[in-house]
């Protein structure tokens, strides 16, 4: 497995001695008794749950990185300092990369994605075998998120590990877990099966002739895309092909049942 330096992640450096405690109480999972070498997928959410980044944070023996969209990382270094208050934490935006497919820490989002580290080398000419390994694994990222407009379950973060539902207070926690508890949650994303190549990020799916989500990473014939679970039965349409979804090994959530025919 070749591994490869994305271009569209960066990396914020969290030090001084609160930084696990400071981290943990705004996160969606649980920082506190990560150990160093430790990988933990989460998000910084707005107080109505909506994710404003999601990030995996590195544990290191004296920093924590956090590894995020090179898009959320400006807005998310000004809330991360503003939030710091007297808290013994220095936020610092760094040049470093991130490697994947590697033989760093497990990808604790799924098996199949290998190893993740901090790298200074500079990224990679192609990334078709990372975002392809994404999409078997139906791991949204980058371009799957609409920063500030998806909730955590949108983009099955309960099923990766990235929201821990039993730890204390985070920002957005009331909203979430509203949502698990309810059962409420009716966007999910899914892979993306067509017979031909898919279009670009972001065209529009729809079932029925009616908008039902958004086409997110493209690899080839396959991709993610965001759909609303509870109007589909598993087919679809993208820029007039047909295509099928398919829902993670794990998904506790189910399509919704084919129409039956009107009998005469």
């Amino acid at each position: 497995m070749t591994s490869i330096v994305l271009n569209d992640r960066a990396v914020l450096r969290l030090t001084g001695e609160d930084r696990i405690k400071f981290l943990d109480g705004l996160v969606t999972a649980a920082i506190t008794d990560a150990a160093p070498g430790s990988l933990i997928p989460c998000a910084l959410l707005t107080p109505q749950g909506k994710v404003i980044a999601d990030m995996i944070a590195h544990i290191g023996p004296d920093s924590i990185a956090l590894d995020l969209s090179a898009d959320a990382a400006p807005n998310l270094a000004k809330r991360l300092q503003m939030y710091t208050l007297r808290a013994a934490v220095t936020v610092t935006a760094t040049e470093e990369r991130v490697r994947v497919l590697s033989d760093g820490s497990p990808d604790p989002r799924a098996p199949s994605l290998g190893g993740r580290s901090i790298t200074a080398d500079a990224p990679s000419a192609d990334r078709s075998a990372y975002d392809d390994a994404r999409i078997t694994a139906i791991v949204p990222e980058g371009p799957d998120i609409a920063l500030g407009g998806d909730f955590p379950h949108d983009l099955n973060m309960d099923m990766t590990g990235a929201v821990d539902f039993r730890k204390g207070c985070f920002v957005g926690q009331e909203v979430v877990s509203r949502m698990k508890h309810r059962g409420t949650a009716r966007r999910r994303t899914v892979r993306v099966i067509a017979d031909g190549p898919l279009p670009e990020p972001g065209t529009e799916v729809t079932a029925g002739g009616k908008p039902i989500g958004r086409l997110g990473t493209v690899v080839g014939n396959r991709g993610l895309a965001m759909v609303r679970i509870d109007r589909t039965d598993g087919v679809g349409e993208i820029a007039g092909q047909k295509v099928q979804f398919e829902r993670p090994d794990n998904a506790p959530f189910q399509f919704a049942e084919p129409a039956t025919p009107a009998s005469t």
